[in-house]
């Protein structure tokens, strides 16, 4: 028995020692690796940026966690990843296969990783990236990453590369980051104007880090821009619905669960406040919790009461509902305020034309919600 035990355990040795192997020897295979992390965006910047180089002429292969899966080959095509069971960092080994066998001359991968010690594993034994960007710090995994803004800047600086460029969006923080960097021999490049033209593609935060990373490439801007205008929106994306309900009312649902941190949900809410034809109606700010995101959670409650001013109604769904009222009643919440979803039959009834504003998180049954809704109208960006 203890034979065999020592047999399992040499033959796994070999094994990771040849899976090493081959992952150096398909590294050194792609030109450039770029490894986007931070708290918002990362999806959408990863995207943007493998528009702007290809349309630069590059051969890119992309690799999206976002809200499920996913990645861009060579060709263009967008392919969801199927997982047996939860995901594991380990995902990003075989991304690297995918991109060589399609000749990839660059590799753009969204950081999987969330824990700090498994972000700089990812970083230092996986991706060996010779680009690194954190889109932002928020307030966001603070089980995880930390319970301040500065620890999880910290937690999100393990996967700045060594000997590279660092490119951020944060203006908090790019002091904080660069000097992270220059300890690892990594130079960091300005931050680019933000410009207004910029929100018709996505935040112009996004769209001016993507392309600040795509002029290092020396690829014109313009041309860069025009790729960007029709890249391809991550499922999670903000989103609208239009649809007219059961009793005749034009109803905006707002799906902005994607974002899952208060400040991305109000930077969200700011820029939805300039569309006069969705905030002249009446509105509803609806708050979807997951059982397990306590942190989060607590988050929330300060959100509805710093905005409630700006909606008719709370709308609340999801796990804890009962808690979560009770304690935002406690807060100073109007009782005849506050409405429980418990069926699709609350939207149905809706009897005046209105916005909903969807935050908090989208599994369980903010996912079921926003199927519903989905089925019954027409998306919008």
């Amino acid at each position: 028995m203890k034979e065999i035990i020592l047999l399992l355990g040499l033959g796994y040795i070999l094994y990771l020692f040849i899976e090493k192997y081959k992952l150096k020897r398909r590294r050194n295979q792609i030109k450039y690796v770029i490894h986007v992390n931070g708290i918002r965006g990362k999806s959408t910047v990863s995207r943007l940026i493998d528009s702007g180089m290809r349309a630069g002429g590059y051969k890119v292969f992309t690799k999206i966690t976002g809200t499920s899966p996913r990645y861009i080959g060579v060709d263009g095509k967008e392919v969801l990843i199927k997982r047996r069971g939860k995901a594991n960092i380990r995902e990003q080994i075989s991304i690297f296969k995918k991109a060589t066998s399609q000749l990839a001359e660059v590799l753009i991968l969204e950081c999987m990783a969330v824990k700090p010690d498994f972000q700089k594993i990812c970083e230092k034994q996986i991706v060996n990236s010779d680009i690194g960007i954190i889109t932002n710090v928020r307030e966001d995994h603070l089980d995880e990453m930390g319970s301040t803004l500065d620890q999880i800047a910290e937690s999100l600086s393990s996967t700045i590369p060594e000997n590279g460029i660092f490119f951020t969006s944060d203006k908090n923080y790019i002091d904080y980051f660069k000097h992270i960097a220059t300890s690892k021999r990594t130079k960091t490049l300005d931050l680019l104007e933000e410009k207004e033209e910029y929100e018709s593609i996505d935040f112009s935060e996004n769209v001016a880090l993507a392309l600040n990373v795509c002029k290092y490439f020396n690829i014109d801007s313009k041309i860069a821009l025009e790729g960007m205008r029709n890249y391809k929106r991550d499922p999670g994306v903000l989103k609208t619905t239009n649809y007219t309900n059961f009793r005749g009312a034009h109803v905006s649902f707002v799906n902005a669960l994607a974002a899952n941190d208060p400040n991305s949900s109000e930077l969200i809410l700011n820029k939805i406040k300039k569309r006069d034809n969705y905030w002249d109606r009446k509105r509803y700010l609806m708050i979807n919790n997951r059982r397990d995101r306590v942190s989060r959670f607590e988050q929330y409650i300060d959100f509805i009461i710093k905005l409630e001013n700006n909606f008719e109604k709370i709308l609340i769904s999801g796990e804890n509902q009962e808690i979560f009222k009770t304690k935002i009643l406690s807060a100073g919440v109007l009782k005849n305020k506050v409405v429980q979803i418990k069926n699709f039959e609350f939207f149905e009834n809706i009897e005046e034309d209105s916005m909903i504003f969807a935050v908090g998180n989208i599994c369980g049954k903010g996912k079921k919600i926003v199927d519903y809704i989905e089925g019954q109208g027409e998306i919008n960006g």
